[in-house]
C-alpha cells in the first residue's frame, strides 16, 4: 500500500456556550445513548460510516476486543434515527483531564446532505457538556468528508493543531 500524507486537524470547545446548535427540520430524527455496551452496533457503524473515509484501524477487530473497548466506563455510543432507522452514531470518550473527545462521528451515505450531520454534532456536543467536560474536543482528516472541517467550526469548534502524517491507503 502507498504511503499518502494525510493532514489532521484537531478542535477544541472550551466553554459550552461555544457551542452554535442546529437541529434537523426532518421529523422524526432522534438521538438516544446506548445503555449497554453493543460490540455488533459499534462495529457495523464503523466499517459502515468510515468505509469512504479509510478507517481502517478496527476493522480487523474481533467481537471480544469490541466488548473490551465498548465495556470501559469512559466510552458512551450514541446513535442517531431517522423514524427509528439508525442513521449514524458517535463515541464520546472521558479523558482523564476533563476532556470529552468525539472520538468517532458519522453519518451512514444515504443519510448524509439532509442536516442530520449539525443535528448529530450538537447532540455530541451538549452531551459531552452535560457529563462534565472541561473541554470538547475532535479531530479531522484530509480522508474525511470534504466539509467536516467547516461542519465542526459551524457548530463553534475552535482548531488549535495540525498535523501531517504518513497513512497506508489501500488502492
Amino acid at each position: 500500500m502507498p504511503l499518502t500524507d494525510v493532514t489532521i486537524k484537531f478542535l477544541e470547545m472550551t466553554a459550552p456556550g461555544d457551542l452554535r446548535p442546529k437541529r434537523a427540520s426532518i421529523p422524526g430524527v432522534t438521538v438516544a445513548r446506548v445503555p449497554h455496551p453493543m460490540p455488533e452496533l459499534n462495529r457495523f457503524f464503523y466499517a459502515a460510516v468510515g468505509a469512504d473515509y479509510h478507517w481502517t484501524d478496527r476493522l480487523s477487530w474481533s467481537l471480544p476486543k469490541w466488548r473490551e473497548y465498548l465495556g470501559q466506563p469512559d466510552i458512551d455510543t450514541y446513535v442517531l434515527a431517522v423514524d427509528g432507522i439508525p442513521a449514524g452514531y458517535f463515541e464520546l470518550k472521558r479523558h482523564q483531564n476533563g476532556d470529552v473527545e468525539i472520538k468517532y462521528f458519522g453519518l451512514i451515505g444515504s443519510f448524509i446532505g439532509k442536516g442530520l450531520g449539525a443535528h448529530m454534532l450538537t447532540a455530541a456536543a451538549e452531551a459531552a457538556w452535560a457529563g462534565g467536560a472541561k473541554r470538547v474536543i475532535l479531530d479531522t482528516c484530509s480522508l474525511d468528508h470534504p466539509k467536516a472541517f467547516e461542519h465542526y467550526v459551524a457548530r463553534g469548534f475552535k482548531l488549535y493543531r495540525t498535523d501531517v502524517v504518513k497513512k497506508e491507503i489501500p488502492n
